[in-house]
């Protein structure tokens, strides 16, 4: 008989990236048959006690919850010894370990401190390691747009970074922050308020032949109104003054018109050449400006690398490859095969390939799961409609489970979804690699897509495409062969393979 033990850490806090690699590694082990590592957040608490663990009604969201089930008393002992553990970080001797900013001591080197704790708490501690003169990398979110911004103007003051809140995605000094890719050191310098669409150029600029010199995030908000594009700004002059850094690239979503012409303006008193990307915006955003203005991710992270004097030739496909591609493909289908599904798990992704279709299938009906511009909305995001995307990295999916990047297996049940509809002809998919997500999101989906490609007989199209450093513990050249071998066509980018499900949806629509 198994036997079970929950424990509460009453006012502890670990950021999901932490406690999806513990719960990862605790799962891992052998006699343990369930774990779960996490807040106790009420939908995290309803996922255990329908787990069957008995939660106490006094826990709550700001509390840690370890619930363990395990074969035998010693499995479950040595499975809770792990977990506390991991969380306590246990150093070596040679470790320095701090119970507070206030021991730190920058005489000693230290100039950054990455922070993850609740918003309320995150930036008291970010206005302390600020006025020691740290750079700061806020991971936490939850903080105020008027906190981000008393933080983001003693930052100024004081002359560090203040990446965040909400920041993604980071590299300083070669050092990854957060859920970054260990991405090979190059001449291409990044600041980016998106972070998966600056991983994206990253990891181009790298598969490309190069690498980078830093990414420097801002967090999402920065190019609102309120803030005004500050961090974007001390990123360019920051990056300016590198000596290892030849181009910079600024990557965002499109955002506030008046905040962006005043960052492309900053960006004109700079030497260095300086690429633009802001997603959704035209050529007309940029004709006042010298910056090179590029209109998708590769294209940006490809013109930084020509501007390095980087060849990037034969990194596309061309249009007789992907004609080939679509003709060969297309003679597999069965009549009723009709539709294309995207199932992302990066939201910058999907917004990229949303854009492109608009634009490129200006005749076809697209949905999508969410409210915008370049499509229609679905009725359900549980179920899909004709030509589709949806975003399982949106709120109304990890209300109720873990973002796909730390955890696949509400994607993988979408994927099965999707590919058992007999209307389906193209399923379409972006992998994230890096140190701080799954350990292994790829190798389940290349099972999965064999498994539903030879239950078609052949007539059904995969393309993916694998956002991810070849330095990453993923292993994305070992996982892109299993893609490879399981019938799925692999592409470099997600702009490449949004270039082939246009030209499918465009040909599935055209024998409609």
């Amino acid at each position: 008989m198994s036997v079970k033990v929950v424990k509460v850490q009453e006012n502890r806090y670990a950021d999901s990236v932490t406690l999806m690699g513990i719960l990862d590694a605790v799962k891992k082990r052998n006699g343990v048959s369930l774990a779960e590592v996490q807040m106790g957040t009420p939908a995290n608490l309803e996922v255990m006690r329908e787990l069957g663990f008995d939660i106490p009604a006094s826990a709550g969201a700001n509390d840690l919850i370890i619930a363990i089930e395990a074969d035998d008393e010693v499995a479950l002992k040595e499975a809770q010894e792990d977990v506390m553990n991991r969380l306590d970080r246990k150093h070596s001797a040679d470790d320095e370990s701090f119970n507070s900013i206030d021991e730190v001591d920058t005489a000693d080197g230290w100039n950054l401190c990455q922070i993850s704790l609740p918003g309320e708490y995150a930036a008291a501690e970010a206005k302390k390691a600020i006025n020691k003169g740290m750079d700061v990398f806020i991971f936490s979110d939850n903080v105020s747009i008027e906190e981000e911004l008393e933080l983001k103007q003693l930052g100024y003051e004081k002359d560090v970074l203040v990446m965040g809140p909400d920041c993604g995605v980071g590299m300083l000094d070669g050092i990854a922050l957060a859920t970054m890719s260990l991405v090979n050191q190059g001449p291409v310098g990044i600041v980016g308020a998106s972070g998966s669409g600056a991983q994206e150029v990253a990891c181009i600029v790298e598969k490309a032949g190069s690498g980078i010199s830093a990414l420097i995030g801002t967090g999402g908000r920065d190019l609102y109104p309120q803030i005004g594009g500050l961090s974007m700004i001390k990123g360019m002059m920051r990056l300016a003054q590198d000596p290892e850094t030849k181009v910079i690239v600024l990557v965002s979503k499109l955002a506030d018109r008046t905040v962006m012409d005043k960052v492309l303006t900053e960006a004109d008193k700079i030497e260095k050449p300086v690429v633009a990307i802001f997603l959704g915006g035209d050529k007309s955003l940029f004709e006042a400006h010298k910056v090179y203005g590029t209109l998708s991710l590769e294209e940006a992270a490809l013109k930084a690398l020509e501007l390095c004097g980087v060849s990037c030739e034969g990194f596309s496909f061309s249009d007789e490859q992907i004609k080939e591609i679509v003709n060969r493909e297309m003679a597999k289908y069965a009549p009723e095969q009709k539709f294309m599904r995207g199932i992302y798990c990066g939201g910058t992704f999907a917004e990229e390939s949303l854009i492109y279709l608009k634009e490129h299938n200006p005749d076809s009906k697209l949905y999508f799961n969410m409210k915008t511009r370049y499509a229609l909305q679905l009725d359900s995001h549980l179920k899909s409609q004709e030509h589709s995307l949806v975003d399982l990295g949106s709120e109304e999916f990890t209300i109720d489970a873990p973002h796909p990047v730390f955890d696949p297996e509400l994607r993988l049940k979408r994927f099965r979804q999707e590919a058992a509809d007999p209307e389906v002809a193209v399923i379409l998919l972006d992998f994230i690699t890096a140190p701080g997500v799954h350990e292994d999101p790829i190798s389940p989906f290349a099972k999965a897509c064999a498994e539903a490609i030879k239950a078609r007989n052949g007539a059904l199209t995969v393309i993916a495409s694998i956002c991810g450093s070849a330095n990453d513990p993923q292993d994305i050249v070992k996982c892109g062969k299993e893609l490879v071998d399981a019938g799925v066509i692999l592409t470099g980018s997600n702009f490449q393979s949004t270039l082939l499900a246009s030209a499918f949806m465009k040909a599935l629509d055209e024998r409609k």
